[in-house]
């Protein structure tokens, strides 16, 4: 059984705003058996909406549209379906209240144009919004099946998990299983080329490597015709080699991000962190204040951008700039050493850098960043080459300094 997803709105045809729902529903459809073929993004139009639906129905026997239920004019999925069906769209008195309560909780008068989300296709099943004002909707016919959900994924996932999960169930012709881990330290070409002899010519279970900067995902996907403990089997036979294979860089089995990783072993340890960042702006701080709990580990964060703060604030000597740079070795180490005696801490990080797009130079291009770790038993700087414009360089500066401090408590 397959399905497809139609995102609905114009919004999600610009740089602005992009289609999350329909991540969150492929993994909800694979648990109940139902694999997503097909994923497309239409404006706001009406006629491109009727044929989005009618070249869908083509191909799969399942339509889930998410958007477009709102009560303005360019929410159009609500009359778009109706029509294709064939069906009338009536008003429901017990929406039409609900919708007049929710504003009036609020202290606000129902505007008129919201009765438009009360109008029902006939013969739906209605799924309560009790978060907004657009119901969600499932049509069961004989030869498909549609849902409508709102696009606010606050309003759409308890629709999902209450209602439309259960009637999905029925149709679901395989059992899915999946597992998960992150890697760091490696690129993706290395990682490819270290486990090629486990995936080579597998189709059950399926394998995916997704890269960004500093970070792999492997995930591996299984069906089984009886059971998701005959998928489960596929999965972990597969799983576990891999897993032996790349373990000394394997930092979740999850979808934990590394600062959670990192924080849960600091935590554990008993161990507290500074941090002193030139170029990343505080990006690292951020990451690591960003996990709840953090502030049992970390003791504090400090942007010293300019030359002066490096040597006001860190102790780090004017002749060090003077002879080789704010952006070097020597200064990182200076810098980490500064942070972690005014704070006393266990660990400390130091990151200066050139983030660009300017201020590179033949020795030191742009991306060049030099990174110190202090533990408990040393001290040290590496210097690194980023690729990519600004956000990527400050991403993966962070990225290799948490890898560093991941590294050092993994192994301490």
């Amino acid at each position: 059984m397959r399905a497809e997803i139609i995102a609905v709105g114009s919004e999600l045809l610009t740089p602005y705003k992009i289609d999350t729902n329909s991540l969150y529903l492929t993994e909800k459809l694979m648990e109940v058996g139902i694999k997503v073929a097909y994923k497309t993004v239409v404006g706001d139009n009406r006629e491109d909406l009727y044929k989005a639906i009618k070249d869908a129905s083509r191909r799969v026997p399942i339509i889930i549209l998410t958007g477009g239920l709102g009560p303005t004019e360019d929410d159009i999925t609500r009359e778009v379906v109706a029509n294709f069906l064939k069906k009338e769209l009536i008003l429901k008195e017990e929406i039409l209240e609900k919708i007049k309560r929710h504003f009036e909780v609020r202290g606000i008068k129902m505007p008129e144009i919201n009765i438009r989300q009360a109008f029902v296709i006939e013969g739906a099943l209605v799924m309560e919004n009790n978060v907004g004002t657009a119901p969600g909707l499932w049509i069961d016919e004989e030869k498909i099946k549609i849902a409508l959900l709102p696009g606010p994924p606050k309003e759409l996932k308890p629709m999902v998990e209450n209602v439309l999960i259960k009637e999905l169930q029925k149709y679901g012709s395989y059992h899915y299983f999946s597992r998960t881990m992150r890697i760091v330290g490696l690129t993706e070409s290395e990682t490819e080329e270290k486990i090629e002899d486990i995936i080579s010519g597998l189709k059950n279970p399926w394998i995916n490597i997704l890269a960004i900067p500093g970070q792999i995902e492997i995930n591996i996907l299984a069906r089984g015709k009886n059971s998701v403990a005959e998928a489960e089997d596929r999965v972990n036979e597969v799983f576990e080699k891999i897993a032996e294979r790349l373990k000394e860089h394997i930092f979740t089995y999850g979808k934990e991000k590394l600062e959670e990783v990192v924080g849960k072993l600091l935590r554990e340890r008993g161990k507290t962190l500074s941090i002193a960042e030139s170029c990343t702006g505080g990006y690292l701080a951020h990451r690591i204040t960003d996990i709840p709990g953090s502030s049992e580990y970390f003791e504090r964060g400090v942007v010293t951008y300019s030359n002066e703060a490096k040597i006001e604030i860190l102790g780090v000597n004017k002749e060090t700039i003077e002879n080789h740079g704010a952006v070097s070795k020597e200064t990182a180490l200076e810098m980490v050493t500064g942070i972690k005696k005014i704070s006393g801490t266990d660990y400390a990080i130091a990151i200066t850098g050139i983030a660009g797009p300017s201020g590179g130079t033949k020795e030191k291009p742009v991306g060049t960043v030099y990174i110190a770790l202090s533990t408990p038993e040393e001290t040290s700087a590496f210097r690194y080459r980023f690729i990519g414009d600004r956000e990527k360089i400050k991403w993966q500066s962070t990225q290799q300094a948490l890898y560093l401090l991941w590294k050092s408590l993994k192994n301490g």
